[in-house]
Order: C-alpha cells, then sequence, then structure tokens
C-alpha cells in the first residue's frame, strides 16, 4: 500500500480479539473502542465539524444580538418580545444549516456503526462512500429535523397564548411535547438504520419508530448522555461563565459530535441485535461481544502465567466465522430486510406481526 493509499484509506482499527478476551457488553466494547480510535474520534469530528460551522456561526451571531439588548431601559413586555423575535429568527435561519449536516452524519453513523461492532472501518473512504450512496435519505432525515425546532416552537407559542382563555387547550400543547421527545428519540436510530439496511425512507422513519418505542427507557438515556454537555453549554453562556463556555467549545471542537455518533451507535447495535438482526437470515447478533454460550476455562492457582496463556490457546474453540453483516443491498447481495418482529416480506416492508407466535 503506498503512501497515497494509506492517507486515503487509513487503518482498519481493527482488534484481533479471541474468543476468551472479547467484550462481554456492549458497556465494555464501547470503552474499549472510545480506547483504541480515541485519535480517530478527533479526526471523524473535524470531518462532521466542516458542515456544522453554518450552524455555529448563526448561533454565534444570535447570542451577540440577544446580549446587545438594553435589559435595564427595557420592561418585561418589551424584553420577551424582543427575545422571541431573535429566537424566531434564528429557527429559521438553523434551517438551512442543519439541512445540509445530514450526509456527513451518515458518513460518520457508518464508521461508528462499524467501531461499535469491532469491524474494521477506513476512516476516509468510508466516510466518502457513506456519505456519497446515502446522502438522498440523510439530507431528506436532516431537512425534517431542522424544521421540527421551529414547528414545535410555533404550536407551544400558538397553544400557550389559547391556553390562557381555555386551559383544555393546554392538552394539544402536551401533545406537541410529547411527539417531540418521541421523535428526538427516534432520531438516534435514523442514521444507522439509513447505512446499515435497504430501507425507504417511510419504513426507516416506522421502523425507527417501533424500535425507539419499544427500547424507550434507553433511548431516553443516550439523549440524556448527549445533552449533558450542551446543558452545560447553556449553563455557561446564561451565566456568562467565559471558563464554562471554553470547555464546551473544546469539547465540541474535537470530540462532541463524533462521540455522539459513538453513544448512538452503540445503544443502537444492541437495539437492532434485540429487534432486527434476529429476523434477518445471515446477520450476526451481538457482532463484536462474546458468544453467550462460551465457557471460560479455569486456571490452577499454581499454574503458571505463561502456560496458563498457552493451554488458553491451544484449549479455546476456534471463534465462529463471522457472517456478512446486513450491509446495503448493493454491498451485500440482499433485496431487503425481514419484517420488524414479523415475518420476512418482499423489498423493504416492514410490519408488527401479531399471530407471529402462533405461526411458529
Amino acid at each position: 500500500m503506498g503512501l497515497f493509499d494509506r492517507f486515503y484509506y487509513g487503518k482498519a482499527g481493527q482488534r484481533d480479539y479471541t474468543e476468551a478476551n472479547m467484550p462481554k457488553s456492549r458497556l465494555s466494547l464501547f470503552f474499549l473502542v472510545l480506547k483504541d480510535h480515541f485519535f480517530d474520534l478527533v479526526k471523524v469530528n473535524l470531518l462532521q465539524l466542516i458542515f456544522w460551522i453554518p450552524f455555529i456561526f448563526w448561533t454565534y451571531l444570535n447570542i451577540a444580538a440577544m446580549q446587545s439588548i438594553d435589559m435595564e431601559n427595557t420592561d418585561a413586555a418589551g424584553l420577551l418580545g424582543q427575545l422571541s423575535g431573535y429566537l424566531m429568527m434564528w429557527l429559521i435561519g438553523i434551517i438551512p444549516c442543519v439541512a445540509i449536516t445530514g450526509p456527513s452524519s451518515a458518513g460518520a453513523a457508518y464508521i461508528m456503526r462499524n467501531w461499535a461492532r469491532d469491524q474494521h472501518s477506513f476512516l476516509w473512504s468510508d466516510f466518502k462512500d457513506a456519505f456519497k450512496s446515502n446522502w438522498k435519505q440523510a439530507l431528506a432525515v436532516s431537512v425534517i429535523t431542522s424544521v421540527i425546532p421551529l414547528i414545535v416552537y410555533t404550536a407551544i407559542s400558538f397553544y400557550s397564548e389559547l391556553g390562557k382563555n381555555s386551559p383544555i387547550l393546554y392538552v394539544p400543547m402536551g401533545i406537541v411535547l410529547m411527539l417531540l421527545l418521541v421523535f428526538l428519540c427516534m432520531l438516534p436510530l435514523l442514521y444507522p438504520l439509513i447505512v446499515g439496511y435497504k430501507l425507504s425512507l417511510l419504513n426507516v422513519f416506522r421502523n425507527a419508530l417501533l424500535m425507539a418505542s419499544a427500547s424507550l427507557p434507553w433511548m431516553i438515556l443516550s439523549r440524556l448522555i448527549t445533552f449533558i454537555p450542551i446543558f452545560f453549554m447553556g449553563l455557561g453562556i446564561y451565566t456568562a461563565n467565559p471558563i464554562m463556555i471554553m470547555v464546551c467549545m473544546i469539547y465540541y471542537l474535537f470530540f462532541g459530535f463524533a462521540l455522539s455518533r459513538l453513544v448512538y451507535a452503540s445503544f443502537a447495535n444492541g437495539i437492532f441485535d434485540k429487534y432486527l438482526n434476529p429476523r434477518i437470515e445471515g446477520a450476526t447478533v451481538g457482532q463484536g461481544l462474546r458468544p453467550a454460550d462460551y465457557e471460560e476455562l479455569d486456571v490452577d492457582d499454581d499454574e503458571d502465567e505463561e502456560d496458563a496463556e498457552n493451554r488458553v490457546k491451544t484449549e479455546v474453540r476456534p471463534a465462529k466465522p463471522v457472517q456478512k453483516a446486513p450491509e446495503k443491498a448493493e454491498k451485500s447481495g440482499k433485496k431487503g430486510l425481514g419484517g420488524l418482529f414479523g415475518r420476512k416480506r418482499d423489498e423493504d416492508e416492514f410490519e408488527i406481526d401479531d399471530d407471529d407466535d402462533d405461526d411458529e
């Protein structure tokens, strides 16, 4: 491999695990990946950061404009009106800024999905290939994501005003907030579904909704984990704490976007192993984890460490051959995926099959 190829493809970055030292849980695998790919995360983060520059710049301009408000000489109603105006302007402006980030999120999601399953990934080439092959669906997801904040803010403002005269109108506002929560829980699954399975856009959303609903506590936990630095960033801006703001900016500059994708990929892989992969012929369940039927060898206390290692090498049974993961149909040759919670169907149809247990 020449110098240019090494730069373009990079290193695969896959550990040479045997069944004896494979991690037992996805949490253990997550920290092993974090250790092995620490500096690679910085590279992936910088690739994503390029596409988030317009969002960061637009947000900075709006924060600077809000800070220029003369709060001492402005009454409460006037201050609230100005802040509401700036917020509405910011929400409108972020639509194109967030919309362009979708394809880069797909590229990062593909790399993180592989690392979170202990599969090799060539950083530059895989990012480019996943970007290129999934940009249409990823762009659609990011466009939808970009307009959701404006829709939610408009709905909350509208129903909160009407609710002052009729409290019953607070009910639709609560429904809007519940739908927002559901969408936020779906979002970490959308990009892994796009890069890992051949699905129409409608079925990507449909099955993300089904699996997010079935794993709601885990999805809420994943969002809370990635929300921690956002909370401290907002707290630093609110309290005008430059140190807190600087720390959060450094975090997002080098790690934030990529680390969030790794967290989402780890949760998504576990959910797919529970609800999706067992229904797909040839799909590997628990990729990167120690097999559930593996039995550890007992080592005598008086046995030499070197002899013990040799005995493990000779007595441990060979690892099962790794089956090809369910990639996009162009890569794996599959025409589609089986039904989520149900039987395999033609193309990419997914549906809940309540009679599945009776059929079996």
